[in-house]
């Protein structure tokens, strides 16, 4: 399964299945792994991953979590990485095994004080052996991004990107990560666990899908309870039940090696035959859990008050993954809603009857759950949001239209074509491939199907639709109704270790080795600003950018116009409403997205402080009607007044969350700090002029945002010349555009003094905790040095602050820090430091990040490894083609001629640490520290930051404009 949040909705994506068959190899190893290989050559990057079957459905039932908390040891090294000395290290290690054997059997409170004590002991002692994060190191060093794993229900997996010239080193890595695993520095991580805990705890969306999720999947259904475990689990972790966990699961025949991207198959396959065919042939002696789909035989509701706001969530059974009705199945959840807004749902938020409206389902092995949520509208002359039950009737209908085939016949076509450009579209991307070749393994998804999707989605007719539809979407279905409240929180109190302080600059006996294996020859792919793309003119201020799409027959089309809220406040709304417009005297909202729909092409508007977007995507051979057409919506917008005043109430009732929610208030309260009387929660529109605002006000805002100069993003398959010939022909710009006005750069202020500004929120499990330094006005000559500093100081697993707040104090899940820089010279850098972490831990977290700023621990030894990483991901990172003349023009406007990475190159080779030094004390060092925090006053030692820097209170109508 795979999870986004979007704003504050759940969005929950079914797993999918695209491929292009003839670029993928897979075999399998004698020992029984498993080897997929996708050849790629678009980009210079290699995205390689390593999946076990094995997820959280998995877990005993009496140790939830296990998974979860095998992810994250498994960074922590083997008995030849990361240890100094294994020998010496070992019996400290079996120690600690048993003492946390000794704290799961009692329920002693003093024993269990007593218990950890001695756990804390060992754990000082091995720690003298252990090099903390060296796995991570050798990634570094070898231009290694995105390094990450994750857990779901069904699957673990582990990945990260790298250049094509690394791939040996880097199987042997990985090869070797897998081997012989130690688990060593397990307290620090569990207590890295607990704050993952309480950073969801904190989040009400979060909160409000798990329950949904364990009451529909039911309790004793293991695809509804948490990935990350139960609390009391959480309370008595066994690393002897991990071991057990590794052993029964973690096998070749259980596992697949997947590499996608920029790779020979011919030339890498003895490379993996001597690292990964080293593994001991072993079958799986775990049994995996096959939980039963879900069946309702009857109507279910509950009622709760969980959510910031009403929302209403109607489950119904899903297919699981390759069921015969999947694909049938899918189109019922399109036609209900769908990207280009056709749907039966849709219609109910293009009519403004409901604020959102959408359908999705999950996925798994075993079972599938669908998922329709939905939020009311906002009355403002009422203040009060439509109620619930309104809501399910008018959801309960359009389900009900969807069983009888109330639609017309073309929008399955419509929907079947948006399910192949999606197809296309997705598989442009070499990560999205190899995440969907590894899912194909963990769910056992035939390649024959794998590369039919297109074709067996085209065979499915109106009256599949409707007996799936009649099938599933009954009355039998789970109706979950949260109204205003908060969810009761778990109590995960802060334990009193010791930190444990590692020696540094050691190596182990593995690092070493891999230094000596060969690497490819490097072979550099920069962007040439002049070849890589076309450029050209389409009328007066407005510029053309042209690239190639050598995937598929899609076409991008961006129009990027020189202004945003920044200058227009009233944008804001007015871009919103533009998603649901209509075409004056000609389309009515449904209608157009009809009309789009037909041409196999969809349009959304987004708008920044500094630009106006317009993005239009779809079949290539309808582009001269679909910029026709784009054309009429943008010149001619009938915006709708029952969508306005829906809009309005939206802003209005979500302005009362601020009031309450930590996250938006710890935003607000960092803008504050940054910008002052400018922030952008201050400077927005008040409620009294939004109320104010008119259906011409609207249409007045959005019409002048396309006056101004533009620039025009055009990625297809047409040749530059045809592709600009139907562009001009078609696409219809105003004329006389004013210069443009962005980017919008909003002035920071110049703090002089050292300030905590405190926000008490009572219902805050973690606190949020920000810190701001003014900085100096940005030259691009200074940008390799603000990189370098930038990976030292807070560059993921290896930087300064995540090493010293959560691997050695284990006071956060994430932790980071950055000089960041403007998108134009001449302009105010500023550094900033974020940490969330437990109330009862704020004060020493924010002693600690202080002490980490004032005076930076300097680590020559990591110089070298920041000085590779820097040289070869440069070399690594040419932008997709997709993304790669936004990004020219971003350079451009820096003053940039050529690609800046090839330019870095030569002041990373010869940078030393005494740079990065040198860069901390002039740019960093003895300037002030602002400090802004949201929490709960009663949980944290308010005098242990009074020490830090005068405490100012803060409350929300100083930060938020009404």
């Amino acid at each position: 399964m795979k999870r986004f949040v979007f704003g504050y909705l759940i969005v929950l994506l079914p797993f999918i299945a695209f491929a292009q068959k003839s670029n993928v190899t897979q075999y399998q190893l004698d020992n029984g792994l498993t080897v997929i290989l996708n050849e790629d050559h678009s980009q210079p990057t290699v995205f390689g991953s390593v999946v076990v079957r094995a997820g959280s459905k998995d877990d005993p039932d009496d140790a939830t979590g296990l998974a979860h908390y095998m992810e994250h040891v498994m960074f922590k090294g083997t008995d030849e990485m990361g240890t100094s000395d294994w020998e010496a290290e070992k019996p400290h290690y079996e120690n600690i095994i048993n003492l946390y054997e000794e704290l799961r059997s009692t329920e002693d409170e003093e024993k269990k004080k007593e218990i950890n004590k001695k756990i804390n002991e060992e754990s000082l002692l091995a720690g003298k052996y252990a090099i903390p994060n060296e796995f991570s190191n050798l990634i570094q060093a070898m231009g290694g991004t995105g390094l990450n794993a994750g857990t779901s229900y069904d699957l673990t997996f582990y990945h990260n990107s790298f250049p094509p010239f690394q791939i040996s080193r880097w199987l042997h890595l990985y090869a070797h990560r897998f081997a012989n695993p130690v688990y060593r520095g397990f307290q620090s991580e569990l207590e890295t666990v607990y704050e993952e805990k309480n950073m969801y705890s904190d989040n009400p969306f979060r909160s409000v899908q798990n329950d949904f999720l364990l009451k529909a999947f039911g309790e004793e259904n293991p695809y509804g309870r948490l990935i990350i475990g139960k609390t009391e689990h959480l309370r008595n972790p066994s690393i002897k039940r991990i071991i057990e966990f590794y052993n029964a699961f973690y096998v070749p025949s259980n596992m697949a090696l997947v590499l996608s991207g920029d790779i020979n198959p011919d030339e890498i396959k003895p490379i993996i035959e001597e690292t990964f065919g080293k593994w001991e042939k072993r079958e799986a002696t775990g049994k995996h859990k096959k939980p039963s789909n879900i069946q309702y035989t009857e109507a279910i509701k509950y009622k709760e008050k969980l959510t910031p706001y009403p929302m209403v969530f109607l489950g119904f059974p899903a297919v699981p993954v390759n069921d015969s009705d999947e694909k049938v199945y899918e189109l019922c959840i399109r036609l209900l809603s769908n990207s280009n807004r056709t749907g039966l749902l849709d219609k109910l938020v293009l009519e403004g009857d409901l604020l959102t409206a959408q359908a999705a389902y999950i996925q798994h092995k075993y079972s599938g759950l669908a998922l329709i949520q939905a939020i009311p509208t906002f009355d403002v002359n009422q203040m009060k949001y439509v109620s619930l039950s309104t809501v399910e009737k008018m959801i309960n209908k359009e389900v009900e239209s969807l069983q009888k085939g109330a639609f017309e016949d073309w929008l399955i076509d419509a929907i079947k074509n948006e399910l192949a450009r999606e197809f296309d579209e997705f598989s442009e991307s070499s990560v999205n491939m190899g995440i969907t070749l590894m899912q194909n393994f963990v769910y056992e998804t035939s390649f024959e199907d794998f590369s039919n999707y297109k074709n067996e989605i085209q065979k499915i007719t109106k009256e599949d639709i409707i007996r799936v539809a009649n099938k599933y979407f009954t009355k039998n279905r789970i109706t979950y109704l949260s109204d205003i409240g908060s969810p009761t929180k778990d109590n995960l109190k802060k334990p009193s270790y010791d930190p444990i302080d590692p020696t540094p600059g050691t190596k182990s006996t593995f690092a070493a080795y891999l230094e000596t294996v060969p690497f490819s020859e490097v072979k550099s792919d920069f962007v040439d600003l002049d070849k890589d793309i076309k450029r050209g003119q389409l009328a007066d201020k407005v510029k053309l950018f042209y690239t190639e799409n050598p995937k598929n027959n899609i076409f991008y089309l961006t129009l990027k116009f020189g202004v945003g809220t920044g200058k227009i406040p009233g944008l804001a709304l007015a871009t919103q409403l533009m998603n649901s417009a209509g075409v004056m005297a000609q389309f009515q909202p449904q209608e157009l997205k009809n009309e789009y729909s037909k041409l196999g092409c969809s349009v959304n508007f987004s708008v920044s402080e500094s630009y106006l977007y317009i993005y239009l995507k779809g079949d290539e051979k309808n582009l001269g009607e679909a910029c026709k057409l784009l054309s009429k919506t943008f010149l001619l917008p009938q915006l709708d007044e029952k969508q306005m005043n829906n809009a309005i109430g939206s802003v209005i009732g979500s302005r009362r969350v601020e009031k309450k929610e930590k996250d938006i208030q710890a935003e607000a309260l960092f803008d504050y700090m940054v910008y002052g009387s400018n922030s952008p929660e201050l400077t927005r529109m008040s409620n009294a002029e939004i109320q104010a605002l008119s259906i011409s006000d609207l249409t007045g805002a959005f019409i002048s945002a396309t006056q101004y100069q533009a620039s025009v993003h055009f990625v297809g398959k047409l040749p530059f010349e045809k592709a600009k010939e139907v562009l001009k022909a078609n696409l219809f710009l105003p004329s006389n555009l004013k210069p443009s006005e962005s980017p919008y750069i909003r002035p920071v202020v110049n703090s002089n003094t050292e300030t905590i500004y405190f926000l008490n929120n009572p219902e805050a499990r973690q606190s949020q905790v920000y810190l701001f330094i003014n900085g100096s006005n940005y030259g691009t000559e200074n940008q390799p040095m603000i990189n370098a500093f930038n990976e030292y100081f807070s560059g993921g697993f290896n930087g300064i602050v995540l090493q010293e707040l959560r691997e050695k104090r284990s006071f956060a899940y994430s932790a980071g820090a950055a000089y960041q820089t403007p998108p134009i010279p001449n302009k105010k850098t500023f550094f900033y430091g974020v940490i969330g972490t437990q109330s009862d831990k704020t004060a020493d977290a924010v002693v600690e990040f202080v002490k980490l700023i004032k005076e930076m621990p300097e680590k020559p030894e990591r110089m070298e490894n920041i000085r590779q990483y820097l040289v070869l991901s440069s070399q690594a990172s040419k932008p997709n083609f997709k993304n790669l003349s936004q990004v020219i023009e971003s350079w451009e406007l820096k003053g940039y001629t050529d690609d800046p990475n090839k330019l870095f190159i030569e002041n990373y080779e010869n940078l030393s640490f005494e740079d990065i030094v040198a860069f901390y004390k002039k740019e960093i060092a003895g300037r002030p520290i602002s400090i802004a925090i949201v929490g709960n006053k009663k949980e944290i030692d308010m005098t242990k930051l009074e020490s830090v820097a005068k405490v100012t209170t803060i409350n929300t109508s100083k930060i938020f404009k009404n």
